[in-house]
């Protein structure tokens, strides 16, 4: 399996939820009483169930420094992150429903953003997590991931990770892989099922989806 913090295996972080509340949240929480400007919550910036409607929503947690070390098995990560300037984070999941009918593109897709100090220090994670992720599976291929829309962002990184088939009852996989900064801000978006649906054009339609969660904030 890809050696990525967002791959399937690696999730198991924090609550599962099937679903959100019917309203979305509110994109603003206050980090102290009025009159402090209000800090923009990463919760908002994820991908939302009402873009998602063919999938059900299995996670929905927070994201810090720590969780992050903790998921890649290296302790001394916090103080890179810290140095960072690593704020606040969030993560959701999506699963396919497999009720029946048609299947989703991908069987699992997974949307984390993370806030930092400045944009120095999220382009330094971003030059740091491209080096991270950019390890091939065991017995596949990695590849990059050109042509992802950049929409209002700043800069993206796409990478695309192909496993043969583990046995003869199970089609080849492919998990696709974005690493999208807007100013301060950073996404990882990845999606991952079968060769055969998990295409560039399937993603590519998740990637215009995250990139517009991320310019929907005030400049």
């Amino acid at each position: 399996m890809l050696r990525w913090r967002l791959a399937v295996g690696a999730i198991g972080l924090g609550a599962l939820l099937a679903a959100c509340n019917d309203a979305p949240p509110s994109p603003y929480i206050p980090t102290t009483p009025q009159p402090t400007p209000l800090q923009l919550a990463p919760q908002t910036l994820v991908l939302r169930t009402d873009q998602m409607t063919a999938y059900v929503r299995t996670q929905d947690s927070t994201v810090d420094a720590g969780t992050l070390a903790d998921q890649e098995n290296d302790q001394s990560l916090v103080a890179t992150l810290q140095k960072e300037g690593i704020q606040v984070g969030a993560r959701v999941s999506f699963s396919d429903p497999n009720q029946g009918g048609p299947p989703t593109p991908f069987a699992t897709v997974i949307s984390q953003v993370i806030i930092f100090r400045d944009a120095g220090g999220a382009t330094a994670f971003v030059n740091d997590e491209t080096k991270r992720r950019s390890v091939p599976p065991q017995g596949g291929t990695l590849s990059p991931l050109n042509g992802l829309p950049l929409g209002g962002a700043d800069s993206i990184v796409g990478l695309a990770a192909d496993t043969p088939a583990q046995s003869t009852d199970q089609p080849p996989s492919r998990a696709l892989f974005a690493l999208i900064r807007r100013g301060n801000i950073v996404a990882e978006l990845l999606g991952g099922g079968p060769t055969s649906t998990a295409t560039d054009a399937n993603f590519t339609n998740l990637v215009t989806l995250q990139e517009q969660q991320l310019t929907s904030k005030p400049s």
